[in-house]
């Protein structure tokens, strides 16, 4: 299992705040190495962005959405106790800056997102319906990485879920997983689902209609945030289930992993 929940802001204390907020370093595929000396350095992809829509019914096969419009939007590398802030528009389109407003406000003041990082993506509709997705932060923009048409779904939110239930804490936290092994079982997901993966999609899409909170667990950026017992529940289930295709964080960690998305 291999791995590659994830843009630099100005100069000075800034840049070093920014960079500890989002977990500097190599990510999404070991250490980043600088291009050759002969090779204009990349610029920094500039912003991460996608659309977020909210289940409004249905089960496996026929799930029904209405966009997140006007959502609040968190992200996070879930490498340490801030996350980063956005809003969604009236059609649930978003956008992730490269140093946004942190949440937490403290102890760094911005929010920093860093290339070669997977960062979970969680919108909340003023309902309190949540959309959860996954992307991968590249160098460049046409390095960035999404899950399917890169639109949040009950088939993200699973996968996504999973990465936040599954990652240890620490300075990689989803960093630790290969992108190109949720995107599989993304597209597994969508196509073959197990009985326990069904249940827990299933579950998503109600759990969504009655405008309550995914999260089988309280994040680092919101310790009083609630829980999702029935969500946590199938998230168990899902790991012991014997689908071949589930992804498993890289062993040993990030530097470990091999065969990722080009940073």
């Amino acid at each position: 299992m291999t791995k590659q929940n994830m843009i630099i802001p100005t100069i000075g204390a800034v840049v070093l705040a920014g960079f500890i907020a989002a977990c500097t370093g190599g990510g999404g595929g070991g250490t980043i190495s600088p291009p050759p000396p002969s090779s204009p350095t990349p610029t920094s992809s500039p912003v991460l962005s996608g659309t977020m829509q909210v289940a409004t019914g249905g089960t496996v096969g026929s799930f029904t959405y209405s966009p997140a419009a006007n959502a609040t939007v968190v992200f996070s590398c879930g490498c340490s106790t801030q996350a980063g802030t956005a809003t969604a528009d009236g059609s649930g389109a978003f956008t992730l800056v490269a140093a946004s407003t942190p949440m937490p406000a403290s102890p760094n003041p911005t929010y920093t997102i860093v290339p070669g990082r997977n960062y979970v993506v969680v919108a909340t509709s003023g309902s309190g319906a949540e959309g959860w997705t996954a992307q991968f932060a590249g160098r460049i923009p046409s390095h960035n990485q999404s899950l399917g048409a890169n639109t949040s779904d009950v088939y993200t939110a699973a996968v996504s879920l999973y990465v936040f239930n599954n990652s240890g804490s620490g300075p990689t936290g989803f960093d630790d997983w290969n992108f190109n092994a949720l995107a599989a079982w993304y597209t597994q997901l969508n196509t073959a689902p197990n009985g326990a993966e069904t249940k827990l999609l299933n579950d998503i899409a109600a759990q969504s209609v009655a405008n309550k909170t995914l999260y089988p667990g309280a994040p680092s950026w919101d310790p009083a945030h609630s829980s999702n017992a029935t969500i946590k529940a199938d998230l168990a289930s899902v790991k012991t289930s014997g689908d071949a295709t589930i992804p498993t964080p890289c062993p040993g960690g990030e530097a470990n992993c091999t065969g990722t998305p080009t940073p």
